[in-house]
């Protein structure tokens, strides 16, 4: 009876491990960005590495990109939901490759352990609220354009962070009903 609860237990467990998400290149999904770019970036940052695993890191810029439980709309879907804005196939391809370039760098730090990032989740949501309401207004480029000037910002702690809200993208309108915010 015991050596077949062990093997149950010991099958349970493998089909468990086969289900969850492993950050090997094997496993890495096909619609974002190359693993080894994210390897790079958490390499060099040496203080992060003393505090987040490469697994967890990982795991967080999948996240990032596919959404969770937490936050459903990824930058997938952000970027998929700009795109089915926009009627002009130029736009689509340069919005298509900005949001690319910018969905990189602002992964690549927010994926790291709390303290030690420069962007938040607060900072990912107000962009993602600015970007529905540029694409209510035919503004995606320009507001792409504003984003990462603030996220170089950031990155180069020029900026502080308190000031990345929705707010600094768009004005909140008190009189109307239909706002975002």
């Amino acid at each position: 009876m015991l050596v077949r609860c062990c093997l149950l237990l010991l099958l349970v467990s493998s089909l468990v491990g086969c289900t969850s998400y492993s950050s090997k290149s094997a496993n890495w999904p096909e619609n974002i960005p190359p693993r080894e770019y994210f390897v790079e970036v958490y390499m060099a940052d040496e203080k992060n590495r003393q505090e987040q695993s490469l697994d967890n890191y990982l795991m967080w810029v999948v996240r990032f990109y596919q959404g969770w439980k937490i936050y459903p709309r990824g930058w997938l879907r952000m970027t998929n939901e700009l795109l089915e804005t926009v009627d002009d196939p130029q736009l689509v391809e340069q919005i298509s490759i900005r949001m690319a370039d910018l969905g990189q760098t602002i992964c690549g730090e927010w994926a790291k352990k709390s303290d030690e990032r420069r962007i938040y989740t607060s900072h990912v949501a107000a962009w993602g609220n600015a970007l529905l309401e540029a694409m209510a207004r035919g503004e995606e480029l320009q507001l792409i354009s504003s984003i990462q000037r603030d996220v170089d910002s950031l990155l180069a702690r020029e900026l502080d962070a308190s000031v990345v809200t929705l707010e600094r993208y768009y004005a909140r309108d008190n009189n109307d009903p239909f706002a975002l915010w």
